[in-house]
């Protein structure tokens, strides 16, 4: 459930086995909102941002040039990235260019988050920005414009893809398991070396979801390659017996 860390705060986020890591500061500030749901990080992405050096990528996933002054970065996108915690993870622990994505409502927060880390980005050869993304309409991402703006402030699908998707905590209504698995459908590039990778509580009144949610990415032409769980803290609320999953799907090689 929602962080321990109060208005801002920052967390200590793993980027090797031998206990190497990175500070990543967040800010919740109070008035962010969207449907509901007040700004918050959630365990799920605390867990996920831990877990993303784990992850035996494509080498062509993670394009190292990035790191020695070239402009080259692989593209990753989060959905439903909240606070940002994995997206901003991810641009520093691969030395990716990551676009952080919610609704218009959390945009803000975001914005203030990605400024926050701007100099740990920089250090590791990553760099982020946000957008919104309906996932009822999937197929166009708006990006959020300040004044150093120099692109377009769209992005349509059937222009350009990301290799890396993440998502955490992003499968708790009814109406989640079919909006997220067509997002990821719409935007994940295709090929066997592209990578989805998410990570949710097993909260027993949405196990229904989740088991729907593998369903439909299956359908859809996906494999998971990769699963495991994780037990979270006490300090995010979570009930002590609910584990995490986290679960990296491609597709299928005929697909």
């Amino acid at each position: 459930m929602a962080s321990p860390i109060g208005a801002q705060g920052t967390l200590v986020v793993k980027t090797d086995s031998a206990g190497a890591s990175i500070p990543i500061h967040i800010s919740e500030p109070a008035g962010v909102t969207s449907e509901n749901l007040s700004l918050s990080t959630w365990g799920a992405s605390f867990i996920l941002a831990n877990c993303l050096h784990t992850f035996a990528l494509p080498s062509s996933q993670i394009d190292q040039s990035g790191r020695d002054g070239s402009s080259a970065q692989p593209w990753m996108l989060e959905l439903g990235a909240g606070t940002g915690l994995v997206g901003l993870a991810a641009a520093a622990i691969w030395g990716a260019k990551v676009t952080l994505t919610d609704l218009p409502g959390i945009l803000p927060g975001l914005a203030a988050n990605i400024s926050l880390n701007e100099l740990l980005l920089h250090k590791h050869a990553g760099s982020a920005s946000c957008g919104s993304l309906d996932w009822t309409d999937p197929s166009t991402l708006r990006l959020q414009q300040d004044e150093r703006s120099t692109g377009p402030d769209t992005v349509e699908s059937s222009d350009a893809k990301p290799s890396v998707i993440l998502a955490a905590d992003t499968i708790y209504s009814e109406d989640h398991p079919e909006m997220l698995s067509r997002t990821i459908m719409t935007w994940l590039v295709s090929g066997p070396e592209s990578r989805a990778i998410l990570c949710y509580p097993l909260r027993m009144a949405y196990i229904d979801h989740v088991r729907k949610f593998w369903e439909l990415m299956e359908a859809g032409g996906f494999e998971c390659v990769e699963e495991g769980r994780e037990k979270g803290g006490e300090e995010w609320n979570e009930l002590a017996h609910t584990p995490y999953e986290w679960c990296v799907w491609r597709w299928k090689a005929n697909v």
